[in-house]
């Protein structure tokens, strides 16, 4: 079960590759939809999130508004951020030390979870095309990660109940302007331009249970696999990062989450591999939608 936005920003579920638009499989089946958008589910809370996925299955079973799920038909999983995503940085052990001598920064691993933040400027969807923002930077760089979408609001959460925070997980793109970061000796510039966000394309919920350490993440560009990595390796896991970002900061419902990247990015290659105009690049994570974007070809 997916939850997707759809063409038009209805709310729609993918379920066994079929979409289901959930609007018109509501009134096919006389049945009352609680929410017609991903921000009203996500507000509605658990009770929603389970009349909406009774629609679907009822739909799905009488083949009731459903047509092959094809990524073209959704948008941005998220039509907008609310706030800023709150970010992990070297939260694997091989990519702090791939990227520790070329951006001038220790290698040691961190003690506690470094945390920053990408502006809500950066969100675009599947097949959205990722800005080449030429003039401003040249050294363009993909990071697949899991993004975590908050569906219960707290502060000081206790990594024991971490999960019951959480309404699902997608697939994220932090794409970095490298040249930047290094210039300013901070992360935000070179994290925060527009479009440098790609998200989805669906949430799919958890449902208070934690994924498996055996959850694999994959990022390809051009077909070729770059990254490749399980949650094991994280070296500060999902709970832990929970509690940690909720210690005096109420964590809200539809806060996003990025979890960090594994080795793989192209900063980390000898020479190194920045993304080309025209590169495609593709976001897979274990149990959802896979999200791909590509750079443009020419200034936009």
């Amino acid at each position: 079960m997916h939850y997707v936005t759809i063409n038009g920003g209805g709310l729609g579920v993918v379920i066994n590759h079929e979409l289901i638009d959930l609007q018109t499989a509501s009134i096919s089946l006389g049945l009352a939809l609680p929410c017609t958008d991903m921000w009203g589910l996500i507000d509605a809370g658990s009770e929603a999130q389970l009349e909406v996925e009774n629609v679907a299955r009822q739909a799905h079973e009488r083949r009731i508004a459903g047509s092959p799920y094809e990524p073209q038909k959704v948008t941005s999983a998220l039509p907008h951020l609310r706030r800023n995503v709150f970010c992990i940085g070297k939260n694997y052990a091989d990519h702090a030390a791939e990227i520790a001598d070329k951006m001038g920064i220790s290698a040691d691993l961190p003690k506690y979870p470094i945390v920053f933040s990408k502006a809500t400027n950066t969100l675009i969807g599947p097949l959205d095309t990722i800005p080449l923002h030429a003039g401003v930077t040249r050294k363009i760089d993909y990071e697949g990660e899991l993004a975590l979408v908050i569906g219960k609001a707290g502060v000081n959460i206790t990594k024991q109940d971490a999960w019951q925070h959480i309404l699902g997980y997608a697939c994220y793109n932090d794409v970095s302007a490298r040249d930047l970061q290094k210039r300013h000796g901070q992360w935000h510039l070179g994290k925060c331009l527009d479009g440098f966000g790609p998200m989805g394309p669906a949430i799919t919920p958890t449902y208070g249970q934690a994924l498996s350490n055996d959850t694999r993440l994959t990022c390809k560009v051009n077909g070729e696999v770059r990254q490749d990595a399980t949650l094991a390796q994280m070296i500060f896991d999902i709970p832990t990062l929970i509690a940690t970002l909720s210690a005096g900061i109420t964590l809200e419902v539809g806060d996003v989450i990025a979890t960090g990247t594994p080795a793989g990015v192209g900063m980390g290659f000898n020479p190194m591999r920045f993304l080309e105009p025209g590169d495609e690049v593709e976001v897979a994570i274990d149990g959802t939608l896979p999200l791909t974007n590509t750079l443009a070809k020419t200034k936009t």
